[in-house]
């Protein structure tokens, strides 16, 4: 019965005019049965028809009430009123324009933020059940090296996986990168080795073939491997007979035995092919050498907190058992969406607020305008009133069109959010889910929600100040402007509002402007201009051994270095500030043995000879390494400055021993030979580490390539790309070159997160700037055009130019200095909050504060100062006539 109701009440809304035809009819033959009957009862033609009409009631009130029956009010008063707010706008498109366009900046700004957050914080990862995935890293807290999420020992892993009760499911998974060839032009391909059961863990499998057995997880198993859905694509055609079929990686021969789907990115979004990771058994019982990454899926009903308290009892159990390597050694584990949004979580969190701050001002600037459209409408909402429209009535017509406007620049700063968006995919930081950024579903939803608060935060108040005013004062003004002291006072307040929402805003980006300038100027410890780098790796069967290897780099960098703009050219195992590299524990000879957890550590790096030189890194004392330095003459190492200092504080450390890992470890003593100066390899913030630096040309037991080289040009080095890569092929054409770029663009990758930040602040502060400083003036000239008749009368009296420009230029001084007092005592509040993202500066930095304070004064007075130059031109014979 409901819904036939509804039904028949949606008929009526598309059938008015029929219907209004036939309510006219109805009623009118219902006057006319009273009229007869009057007439029948001796009443005059005239009286018979007064009387009915007496009879009925009001014509009106009952075609009302039988309309209200008919439809459904709500829909056709708001159908209504869109109608009516879309005749006003385009009757006023320049006052539509301004308010769109401002609002569309403040909703399309927060909505490509949002994009971004949705994206790395709150979008779970493609597998089923994420909520069940976890990673496992060691939690080191040893008093040379602390690491929450240290990767873990192959040893700890096993002993994970085999005591732990909590996981239906524990893989292990290591970073591996092959050289494909035999399909075209070689190239270098990134990639990892998987344990087999990873695919239970992640219930995703192959969408062609199948995955590994445990079989061929083994030590000396057939050679396997798993395409990725790119490679598969663009390397072999996406050809689905590809299984089976034999590909060249490293030189050697592995079986195609699957494809996996397009959406598996994991855990890099560069992997592009997958093998089994086939530790031995010497492997998984060591505990000491740190490699892995370790996946795992909780139980049903398990949760993280249980799986916590679980692991650290069995890592409390392997430092009993394994003092020497597990001491100090804890287990961190951490939910796989939350380990996707480790390094982003607070400052998107921050841009969120930043961006949430922006639209409130704009909301306020909107809000202005409003109140300053209302005092032109005064006699319009009046009239309305006094023709029998309520209060609510033309509250909520006031309220659709402040929607209306909402709605429009949602739509255009959707626009605006999507050019955004690709912007921040092609200029933000080299994060790996930036890549999946786009619009989708809840973008749009968010996009919708925001643009419906707005719309009520800005049209709220101007529609409550409008509908306060008494219709008989308003219309005894005829049709002057029509202002009041409330009204005013509302704007200054919201004034007040953007000036303390700037300061906020501009504070933070003062702080972090401050902070990148610091990181900037810190010493790298080498000299990263005019400075290519590229990675040649050389793998397979042909450079097994080491003279082979050094064959290929003697006559490699001999052939670069005869290039025409070459000074110099070098190769390191890893680039410094590419979050790269290796680390161990030392024993420094002659010195006692360490308790267990107190073995000092240095960062370790292999090199070839020039390395130094090549990045112009100063060799304090004794030699570099030569193309001399062998397998046959005395292992040789040079150290850095602080390791220099911290290893042998009172003596000169030319000529004394290390050892890598501890004193009973089996590998050989190293000669100290030099002393460079330091680095930061892996971090800028802090002191530099100790570092240890071995010839490629040698085997001290560290197992690195020299894969990353590094050619000093005169020039730009840009210039040299092509002739360097062909030179590597004139010595092997095999080798595929990647990673082309200069050391400079390494430097400012390293920065990207900060420079991101640093932008889109800068770019919300500038933009808050102008908001303050628009909706001062808007302020400081409704204020003129209200007092006009009142300072026509002080010029009349005797005022001189000087104190009208006081008058107006104070009022909008008053403002700023109020919103810049409350805005900064709201900023040592917020700015605390921030203080993770800073360098070197606290959040408090009283010169940053300061600054903001000047910008904002210098902008406010100007902003008062146009207003006020019109109020000095105020003719009072003119204005006071026309009064």
């Amino acid at each position: 019965m409901r819904l036939r109701t509804l039904f028949s009440r949606l008929q009526g809304m598309f059938g008015k005019t029929r219907s209004e035809s036939e309510l006219s009819a109805e009623v009118q033959a219902h006057l006319d049965s009273l009229t007869e009957e009057n007439i029948r009862r001796g009443m005059s033609a005239d009286e018979a028809r007064y009387a009915a009409r007496r009879d009925f009631g009001g014509l009106e009130q009952a075609k009302d009430l039988y309309r209200d029956q008919r439809g459904i009010p709500v829909l056709e008063t708001f159908a209504q009123d869109l109608r009516f707010g879309l005749r006003m706008f385009a009757k006023n498109p320049g006052f539509a324009t301004v308010a769109i366009s401002t609002l569309a900046l403040g909703i399309g700004a927060n909505t490509a933020i949002f994009s971004v957050t949705e994206a790395v914080l709150l979008r779970r990862p493609p597998f089923p059940q994420p909520h069940q995935l976890a990673m496992v890293w060691e939690d080191v807290h040893l008093p040379h090296f602390q690491d929450d999420q240290d990767t873990p020992a192959p040893g700890n892993f096993s002993d994970w996986r085999n005591r732990n009760t909590v996981f239906s499911g524990m893989a292990a998974i290591g970073y591996r990168s092959w050289n494909l060839t035999g399909t075209g032009e070689p190239v270098r391909i990134e990639g990892e080795a998987f344990s087999a059961d990873i695919f239970s863990v992640l219930q995703t499998y192959p969408i062609l073939g199948r995955a590994f057995t445990p079989d061929e997880d083994r030590s000396g198993a057939p050679h396997v491997t798993l395409l990725g859905y790119g490679l598969w694509a663009s390397r072999f055609a996406a050809d689905p007979s590809i299984i089976g079929r034999t590909i060249r990686l490293d030189d050697e021969s592995y079986t195609v035995i699957g494809v996996m789907p397009q959406s598996f990115r994991f855990p890099d979004p560069d992997d592009q092919l997958y093998v089994p990771l086939a530790l031995t058994a010497e492997q998984l019982a060591n505990h000491g050498s740190h490699f892995l990454r370790v996946v795992a899926r909780l139980k049903r009903g398990v949760t993280l907190l249980q799986a916590q308290s679980e692991m650290e009892v069995i890592a409390q159990h392997l430092t009993a058992e394994h003092p020497d390597s597990n001491t100090g050694v804890g287990v961190s584990v951490v939910s796989l969406q939350n380990q996707r949004a480790r390094n982003m979580r607070t400052p998107l969190l921050m841009l969120s607020g930043v961006a949430g701050l922006l639209l409130l001002m704009v909301c306020a600037n909107v809000a202005n305008l409003l109140l300053a459209r209302a005092s032109a409408r005064g006699r319009e909402l009046a009239i309305r009133s006094a023709l029998g429209a309520s209060r609510g009535r033309v509250l909520r017509q006031l309220l659709v069109e402040s929607l209306l406007l909402a709605l429009l620049a949602g739509m255009l700063g959707l626009g605006l959010a999507s050019w955004g968006i690709n912007a921040l995919r092609a200029y933000g930081p080299a994060e790996p889910n930036f890549t999946e950024v786009h619009l989708n579903a809840a973008v749009g939803a968010f996009n919708l929600s925001v643009s419906l608060l707005a719309g009520v935060f800005f049209g709220l108040a101007p529609g409550l100040q409008s509908t306060r005013r008494e219709v008989a004062s308003v219309l005894q003004e005829g049709g002057r402007d029509s202002g009041s002291a409330g009204r005013i006072r509302t704007r200054g307040l919201l004034v007040v509002t953007e000036m303390a929402l700037g300061v906020i805003v501009l504070v933070g980006a003062g702080l972090l402007l401050r902070s990148f300038v610091l990181l900037e100027r810190i010493p790298l410890g080498f000299q990263p201009a005019n400075v290519l780098t590229l990675r040649v790796v050389l793998r397979g069967p042909r450079y097994s051994s080491l003279a082979p290897c050094t064959a290929f780099y003697k006559q490699t960098f001999e052939r670069i270095q005869a290039l025409p703009g070459v000074r110099s050219a070098a190769a390191i195992s890893f680039l410094p500030l590419t979050l790269q590299g290796r680390t161990t524990g030392i024993t420094v000879e002659g010195q006692a043995p360490p308790a267990p957890g107190q073995l000092p550590f240095a960062d370790f790096r292999s090199i070839s000879p020039g390395y130094f030189a090549t990045m112009q890194i100063p060799l304090l004392r004794g030699r570099d390494f030569s193309w001399d330095d062998t397998p046959e003459t005395p292992l040789v190492m040079i150290v850095s400055q602080t390791m220099a200092h911290s290893s042998w504080p009172d003596s000169d450390a030319i000529g004394k021993r290390i050892k890598l890992g501890s004193l009973n470890d089996k590998v050989p003593w190293v000669t100290v030979v030099g002393i460079v100066a330091d680095v930061h390899q892996l971090e800028l913030i802090g002191l530099p580490r100790p570092a240890m630096y071995f010839p490629g040309s040698q085997d001290a037991g560290t197992g690195d390539l020299l894969r990353d080289w590094v050619i000093r040009a005169s020039g730009d080095p840009a210039s040299i790309a092509s002739e360097a890569r062909a030179a590597v092929s004139a010595v092997d054409p095999t080798l595929p070159v990647s990673r082309i770029r200069t050391m400079q663009s390494i430097h400012s990758n390293y920065l990207g997160p900060q420079q991101f930040n640093l932008v889109l602040v800068g770019l919300f502060g500038a933009l808050a700037l102008i908001l303050a400083a628009v909706g001062l003036y808007g302020v400081a000239s409704y204020s003129v055009a209200q007092r006009r008749r009142e300072i026509g009368i002080r010029v009349a009296l005797g005022a001189q130019p000087p104190e009208i420009l006081r008058l107006v230029v104070g009022l909008g001084t008053r403002l700023a200095l109020l919103g810049l007092v409350l805005g900064t005592i709201a900023a040592l509040s917020l700015t605390r909050l921030v203080a993770a993202l800073l360098y070197g500066i606290s959040a408090h930095d009283p010169l940053t504060f300061v600054a903001v304070a000047g910008l904002l004064l210098l902008v406010a007075i100007p902003a008062s100062y146009i207003p006020a130059r019109r109020a000095m031109r105020v003719d009072p014979v003119v204005t006071l006539r026309h009064e």
